[in-house]
C-alpha cells in the first residue's frame, strides 16, 4: 500500500513539473497565439487511488487474517499433536497390558480345558463305577429283602389281643392258637413279643409278632385265619403274615382296589407274595405290581361291565 502511495506521489510531482514547463514555454510564445489547456485528470486519479487502496487493504487484511489463522491453527495443531501423541503412548501401554492379560487368560483357559478333559475322563469312570455300584446295591437290597422275608416265613402277626400282663408270652400265644382254631395239639412258639411302638393306657392293643417253631405251622395257621372271622375271649382278633416294611407298604397300595372289588359277584382277586395283585373276571386273569394300573384296569374293564350288567 505504501508503494502505491509513493507511485501516486511520484506521478503527481511529474505532472506538476510538466505543467510548469509548459507554462513557461507558453509565456515565451506569442501572446496573440492561444493554446488550449489539457483536460483535468483529478477525478480519475482519486477514483483509481481509492480502488488501489481498497484492493491493497483487502489484500493486506486477507494476508494478516490468514497469517493469524495459520498461527492459531499451528498452536492448536501442535497442542493436538502432543495430545494425540500422549494418547497413542497410553494406548500402546494399555494394549501391551491387555495383551499380557489376554495371554494369561488364554493360558488359564487352556489349563482349565486340559483339566476339564482329565476330569471328564475321570467322571466317565466315576459314573461307570456309580452305575455298577447301584446295580450291586440293588442286587444286595433284593437279596436282603428276600432273606428277611424268608426269615419271617415262620412268623405270624396277631392283632386285637388285649394288652395285659403276660398276654404276649410264647405259652400264651400257643394256648391262644389252640383255643381260637380248636386244635387238638399244641403249636410250639419259639418266641413272641409286642410291636416296639410305645403304648399308653387307652391306646389300641399293639400287634403281637410270634415266631412259630415250624414254617408249616405258620402256613397252616394263616390258611385257617383266612376262612372267617376270629374271636378270642369275646374279642375279635385277626392274624396276618409278618411282612417286611417294604413288602407291607407295597401290598397296602392295593387296599383301595380290593375295597372296590369287595362283594362283587363273579370276581376273584388276591395279593400274591411279595406284592402282586391278581384279579380274575370272565375267565380273564390279570396280575399287577403297580396299584394305579390295577385301579385303571378294574374301573375300565370290570366295574364298568358289572354296572352295565346291573342296568
Amino acid at each position: 500500500m505504501a508503494a502505491n502511495l509513493r507511485k501516486y506521489k511520484y506521478e503527481a510531482s511529474s505532472s506538476t513539473r510538466t505543467s510548469a514547463a509548459a507554462a513557461k514555454s507558453s509565456d515565451s510564445t506569442a501572446a496573440s497565439q492561444t493554446t488550449p489547456s489539457p483536460a483535468p485528470i483529478a477525478d480519475m486519479d482519486v477514483t483509481a487511488i481509492k480502488a488501489d487502496i481498497l484492493a491493497s487493504l483487502r489484500q493486506d487484511i486477507s494476508t494478516i487474517i490468514t497469517q493469524e489463522i495459520k498461527n492459531a491453527f499451528a498452536d492448536n495443531f501442535a497442542s493436538l499433536k502432543s495430545d494425540i501423541h500422549d494418547v497413542k503412548i497410553e494406548i500402546n501401554n494399555n494394549t501391551a497390558a491387555i495383551r499380557a492379560e489376554l495371554d494369561q487368560v488364554k493360558a488359564d483357559v487352556k489349563s482349565v480345558g486340559d483339566g476339564l478333559s482329565t476330569w471328564s475322563d475321570e467322571m466317565v469312570a466315576v459314573q461307570e463305577t456309580v452305575t455298577s455300584l447301584k446295580k450291586e446295591m440293588q442286587v444286595l437290597k433284593n437279596k436282603c429283602e428276600d432273606l428277611e422275608g424268608r426269615m419271617r416265613r415262620g412268623n405270624i402277626r396277631i392283632v386285637g389281643v388285649a394288652e395285659i400282663q403276660g398276654s404276649s408270652t410264647p405259652e400264651t400265644i400257643s394256648s391262644l392258637l389252640k383255643e381260637v382254631f380248636r386244635l387238638d395239639r399244641e403249636v410250639r412258639v419259639e418266641r413272641s413279643h409286642r410291636s416296639l411302638t410305645q403304648w399308653r393306657p387307652g391306646d389300641a392293643p399293639r400287634a403281637i409278632i410270634a415266631k412259630l417253631n415250624s414254617e408249616g405251622d405258620a402256613a397252616d395257621i394263616l390258611r385257617r385265619a383266612r376262612r372267617g372271622k376270629l374271636h378270642y375271649r369275646g374279642s375279635p382278633i385277626a392274624i396276618f403274615p409278618d411282612y417286611t416294611a417294604s413288602v407291607a407298604k407295597a401290598r397296602a397300595a392295593f387296599t383301595d382296589v380290593r375295597k372296590m372289588l369287595h362283594d362283587k359277584p363273579g370276581i376273584r382277586y388276591g395279593i400274591l407274595y411279595p406284592a402282586r395283585f391278581r384279579v380274575t373276571y370272565n375267565n380273564v386273569e390279570k396280575e399287577f405290581v403297580d396299584a394305579s394300573k390295577a385301579m385303571n384296569y378294574v374301573k375300565e374293564n370290570i366295574l364298568q361291565s358289572t354296572e352295565e350288567g346291573e342296568q
